[in-house]
């Protein structure tokens, strides 16, 4: 009987000691990651509604920015701060264009064969000031970015990049 109380006991303290673990790994992990969900579609075809994204908050944050990367940016609306996925088009020291429905980056036309559909917007001429980033949704027609917002802060606007879409 002692013996068996004693393998009880065991086992109950194993078990204590998976969940006290688990606990402080994903403490740790939740420090350098943050788990997002895809709200809109305004990042169609690349992302969709409901898509679930792991975000480096901590390490890309440490190096510049570059066109092409998929940013999760803090924007403030006036009423509360909400989470937005968007695609850096433009960085510091950048100059944007865009000029019948196709963008320019300092001088060259850009190729994005992720945009959703053909844009339509007005005319912009811009440039970047440092430590800002331009972004833009693929799905261009159906996307609040900077071509209303503005450019964001890379240090105070931008939470992360987008590195893993969990495939379900």
């Amino acid at each position: 009987m002692d013996e068996k109380k004693k393998s009880e006991v065991s086992i109950l303290l194993e078990y204590v000691k998976v969940i006290v673990l688990t606990m402080i790994t994903t403490f740790i992990l939740l420090q350098f990651i943050q788990v997002s969900r895809v709200n809109g579609s305004s990042m169609e075809n690349t992302y969709f509604q409901n898509n679930i994204v792991l975000i480096d908050k901590v390490f890309y944050k440490r190096q510049q920015p570059k066109r092409n990367d998929i940013i999760i940016v803090d924007y403030d609306d006036g009423l509360e701060d909400t989470l937005i996925i968007k695609r850096v088009i433009a960085v510091g020291g950048d100059h944007l264009d865009i000029v019948n429905n196709e963008v320019y980056i300092n001088g060259k036309k850009l190729k994005e064969n992720y945009i959703k559909e053909k844009m339509d917007t007005e005319d912009l001429s811009i440039d970047i000031p440092k430590g800002k980033v331009f972004v833009m949704g693929d799905n261009r027609n159906h996307s609040l970015d900077s071509r209303k917002l503005g450019y964001f802060d890379f240090k105070d606007d931008v939470i992360g990049k987008v590195f893993f879409k969990i495939p379900f």
